[in-house]
């Protein structure tokens, strides 16, 4: 008997905890913000950009990645912009776009 009576409070306890647990952990801020992010994959001096809107992003950046026909590669970092509006980078004349991201804070 006590060993169900201690299962009984321990299950409580658990389910104290991770109702507490969800009450006290923070929404991570970019869960209700929608990105989106295109580029000129391919093209020579192409472009990228990043848009975030909604609740929970204030800024973004577009993170650019270029490469050249030696095969160095660039990292490109677009100006960060506020909410709703487009951040964009370019590469040089003698590189393209291989691949687009963005930061939020």
């Amino acid at each position: 008997m006590g060993r169900i009576k201690k299962f009984a409070v321990s299950a409580a306890a658990a389910a104290g905890i991770a109702a507490a647990t969800t009450l006290l952990s923070p929404a991570s801020p970019a869960q209700a913000a929608t990105c989106s992010t295109d580029a000129q994959i391919g093209t020579p001096g192409g472009t990228g950009w990043a848009l975030c809107s909604g609740t929970g992003v204030t800024q973004t950046r577009v993170v650019l990645f270029c490469q050249n026909s030696s095969g160095g590669y660039t990292t490109l970092y677009g100006p960060w912009v506020a909410n709703s509006v487009k951040s964009n980078a370019k590469c040089s004349s003698t590189s393209w776009p291989i691949s687009v991201g963005y930061q939020t804070l």
